[in-house]
């Protein structure tokens, strides 16, 4: 299975910018979307001649130069074509769907100006990096996360599952996923198998599911060295996306026979988890990014954070 999203696996630098971005630039998060504003210089004609998009990625440090980009894209909007702008300055604002990193870390956001076709804007004219740090408050794992195979079967435990937002901020529907990568997961898009996986319901903000313990069936990856992952997933407006995650240390491996085995075909078990209880408040973290001119006010959302694919737990 692939869950993809448009990260590029490596990034061009054109010989030269034909394109830059003005101040005033900035973003602004509002529930599950992004609010890009910014200001486009035409440096050369032959940018007209290019499709263009802004980018919004998170990046574990702050990029000194446009080569240096790495991280993950959070959001990307195509600009009407350039031959449609009528000034060699213009103003974009606009809003699309948001896919923050998994897990808790916090990142340097950066607006990115780039050419390409859709679905590959990877040739970088500019880039525009924000000094404060940003964190997502998103559903996540705490505490001992384990799994245990046994022939046709998993056992998967959990400490905790929580959501550290608002009291009255509920999740979407939240998903345990056990997937066999042929890496260990580091956030984004990845390609794997997914092993098992369940429902396990929706939680108000400031509550968990504590412990949380489950019996799956558990399906075979292809014969092959494998990193197994737990994901936690929250389900959005653009589906299921991931979370939270935990990497095992130890690599499974399918040798036909193997390790892993297939189960027969069969109804997949109810799984019964405790009723969820209040926890301790979390700080609220909010976006620190500059204030911009010129955004538009959306209408409140669910005040949450997302990202990644539309694949079912239980599919």
């Amino acid at each position: 299975m692939n869950q993809t999203l448009p990260q590029p696996t490596s990034i061009r630098r054109p010989a030269v910018s034909l394109a830059r971005l003005s101040q005033p630039n900035g973003y602004r998060f509002d529930g599950d979307s992004v609010h890009l504003h910014a200001r486009l210089t035409v440096l050369d004609h032959t940018a007209y001649q290019h499709s263009w998009a802004l980018q919004l990625w998170a990046c574990p440090a702050v990029p000194a130069l446009a080569g240096d980009l790495a991280g993950q894209v959070v959001a990307e909007v195509a600009l009407p074509p350039m031959s449609e702008v009528a000034d060699e300055i213009e103003h974009m604002d606009m809003s699309t769907f948001a896919r923050p990193p998994a897990g808790g870390a916090e990142h340097f956001m950066v607006l990115v100006l780039a050419a390409g076709v859709a679905g590959r804007f990877d040739e970088v004219h500019d880039i525009v990096a924000y000094p404060s740090r940003q964190q997502f408050l998103q559903p996540r794992m705490r505490g001992s996360i384990d799994h245990r195979i046994e022939g046709a079967r998993v056992h998967l435990s959990v400490e905790h599952i929580e959501n550290p937002r608002e009291p009255a901020n509920h999740s979407g529907t939240l998903a345990l996923e056990l997937w066999a990568l042929a890496a260990p997961y580091a956030g984004g898009a990845f390609e794997g198998t997914h092993l098992a996986g369940v429902s396990i319901g929706s939680l108000a903000g400031q509550a968990e599911f504590a412990p949380a313990s489950f019996e799956l069936p558990l399906f075979s990856p292809p014969a092959g060295d494998w990193h197994l992952v737990l994901m936690l997933r929250e389900w959005t407006s653009a589906g299921y996306i991931t979370r939270d995650f935990s990497n095992f240390i130890t690599p499974v491996h399918d040798r036909s026979p193997g390790v892993l085995t297939t189960p027969k075909p069969g109804k997949t078990e109810a799984v019964q988890v405790k009723p969820p209880v209040a926890v301790k408040p979390v700080a609220k973290v909010t976006s620190r990014a500059r204030k911009t001119s010129g955004l538009k006010h959306a209408q409140k959302k669910r005040k949450n954070t997302s990202t990644e694919s539309n694949r079912s737990a239980t599919d």
